[in-house]
């Protein structure tokens, strides 16, 4: 299958929180990819989790995650009518990681403005071509 069609079904702020304002310039950034599948509705949700630390102790928690789902056509190739486990290729996941990271850039930016965490933004992230993996969206055991 060359092109897999989806869309963007919504966005979901699942996880936000700022303990504590830090004291430092010394922060790190933490970011992880959740993604999470479902099969019966041919949807991938792909997000970004984000944590701003001081002294290893998170100050801004945030996990965005955005909801796609794939064309029925598209799903029914892939999975040969629901008889095997579906595969999308990473090209795909990573575009879809991409929208996950700037829509999470955005909430993040919605989240703290006019805040003293405004001054903290999650940078742009170049994901090279070719990185990470296929995602397998194993059918559901009867």
């Amino acid at each position: 299958m060359e092109t897999i069609q989806y869309a963007l079904r919504g966005v979901s702020i699942d996880q936000f929180a700022t303990p504590f304002e830090p004291t430092s310039d010394n922060i790190q950034l933490n970011l992880n990819i959740p993604i999470r599948t479902n099969y019966h509705e041919h949807t991938i949700a792909v997000g970004a989790n984000i944590q701003f630390l001081e002294s290893d102790k998170p100050f801004i928690i945030a996990e965005v995650m955005c909801h796609f789902i794939i064309e029925d056509s598209c799903w029914n190739a892939l999975t040969e009518n629901g008889k095997k486990d579906a595969v999308l290729p990473k090209g795909l996941v990573n575009n879809l990681a991409r929208i996950a990271i700037s829509t999470s850039r955005g909430a993040l930016c919605a989240k703290t403005e006019k805040t003293p965490f405004a001054r903290f933004f999650l940078p742009i992230i170049e994901m090279q071509e070719g990185q990470g993996e296929d995602v397998i969206i194993p059918i559901p055991e009867q």
